[in-house]
Order: C-alpha cells, then sequence, then structure tokens
C-alpha cells in the first residue's frame, strides 16, 4: 500500500510556474521558460507534474500546446481534496500500526536505554502511559529515589501516574525511612506497600508492568535506565515479585 500519494507539497519550480502562469495566463512552454527562468529539460518535468496534480489544463492550439492554471477557485477545491486524503489516509495508517500492533509478539526482546534525568523521566513515562494492566510491580531503594529524582516524582510522575489510574504494588527495603514516612498517604497514591529485609541499598528501582521491565539506576549526577519488553521474563519476574510480596510485611 502506498499512503500520502495525494499529500504532494508544491516545490520551488511548481510554485514559479504557477506564479507565472497567473501572472500572464496561458502560455506556451517557451514563454513560460522565459517567464520563470527554469531551464527546459527541468521545465518539462514540472509542468508534467503540475497535470499529473491537476493543477494545469494542457490546451493544443496551431502553435502548439499552450498551458493554463487551475483557477483560485478551482485551486481551493483541489486543496480540500488533499486535505481530505491525507486526513482519510492518516486514518488507514493508523489502522494499519494497530493490525501491526496486535500482530507483534514480545517473545524476542525489545531493549531501549535512557541516559540523564530527561532519559530517565521519559522511562518513568513508559509505566503509566499505555499499562494496560493498570498495575506496576515494583522494587524501589525508595530513599535513593527520592534523593535523586524527588521533585520529579513528586511534581511529575506520581501526579500522572494517579491521573492515568495505575496502581503500584511496592517492595521496600525495612530501613526505607522515606517509605515508612509515606505509608500514610499510600492510598492517595494508588500504592500497597510492602517491606522486606531483601532488599537494602541497591541503589535501583525494578517496575514490572505489562510485558515490560524497566530498571532505573539513581545516580544523581546522571541516572538511567533500561526498558525490555519480553512476555516470558515479564511473567517470571511477576512470579518472583508475588512470592517475595507474601514474605514481606506491612510495616
Amino acid at each position: 500500500m502506498v499512503w500520502f500519494s495525494h499529500m504532494e507539497i508544491l516545490n520551488q519550480k511548481e510554485k514559479r510556474v504557477l506564479g507565472a502562469l497567473y501572472k500572464i495566463g496561458e502560455a506556451p512552454i517557451s514563454k513560460i521558460a522565459k517567464e520563470t527562468l527554469i531551464n527546459r529539460t527541468a521545465l518539462y518535468h514540472t509542468v508534467e507534474n503540475l497535470l499529473a496534480k491537476g493543477l494545469l489544463t494542457k490546451i493544443n492550439k496551431e502553435g502548439g500546446a499552450f498551458f493554463q492554471p487551475l483557477n483560485v477557485g478551482g485551486y481551493e477545491d483541489w486543496a480540500k481534496r488533499q486535505i481530505a486524503d491525507v486526513s482519510r489516509e492518516t486514518l488507514e495508517i493508523k489502522d494499519w500500526l494497530q493490525d501491526q500492533k496486535k500482530q507483534t509478539t514480545t517473545l524476542y526482546s525489545d531493549i531501549r536505554y535512557f541516559e540523564g534525568l530527561e532519559g530517565v523521566k521519559t522511562l518513568y513515562s513508559d509505566s503509566w502511559r499505555d499499562n494496560k494492566e493498570k498495575l506496576i510491580y515494583a522494587i524501589t531503594d525508595y530513599d535513593k529515589a527520592y534523593d535523586a529524582l524527588n521533585n520529579f516524582l513528586e511534581n511529575e510522575y506520581f501526579p500522572n501516574r494517579v491521573k492515568h489510574g495505575v496502581r503500584v504494588k511496592s517492595l521496600l527495603p525495612k530501613n526505607s525511612i522515606t517509605g515508612k514516612r509515606d505509608i500514610v498517604r499510600a492510598k492517595a497514591l494508588l500504592r500497597d506497600m510492602r517491606f522486606i529485609d531483601l532488599f537494602k541499598d541497591l541503589g535501583i528501582e525494578i517496575n514490572i508492568y505489562d510485558s515490560k521491565i524497566s530498571i532505573i539506576a539513581f545516580d544523581k549526577i546522571k541516572p538511567s535506565g533500561v526498558i525490555i519488553k519480553n512476555d516470558i521474563i515479564a511473567k517470571a519476574f511477576k512470579g518472583i515479585f508475588e512470592n517475595l510480596w507474601k514474605t514481606s510485611s506491612k510495616k
């Protein structure tokens, strides 16, 4: 399928030819060449393109071929058709992309890397923007997360996640001061928090959602992260998480 066959922007030569013809009226190639200063080879090609687009009319006379531009009203109708065609073809592409997405298997890994604070912000947005399960399984070094990303978490990530109704099951280190402080607002943040001795001073966060796993390194100078998309790996980590959840405590 060829898309956007009608979405053709007029190039500079085509504009010059149309401008000249609107100025002088119908004219043969020789007069158009004189008016536009376009060499004959390029001019023939340009005129053919305009004829194909329906913006010129060819009139055969005794003296040879003359070319006439579409009148302004006709041009307006032509422009509206282009817009309608682009809108239709855009919807076709959207439907096609959705079909491809449905057919895409994630048995093979898709790995994306993110560096710097802006990169990590993009990584986090992936966890709430298109989260079909509306659930994140999180293993977090909560104190280091706040130390490295505090303003972003409070001002951007938490509000966006809550707004999109994405819940979190959080496993935190038992010595997490910040984590225990936030228990009082866990409900407002759509967060179920549990504590476990296993994770201490990790300096990272692991988020599992849908068929993805994201890992963020909380480096204050240059945080970074990776997203791995793979059904098998994500399913395995969800199973590991749930087993750890059973052994965790609420305080």
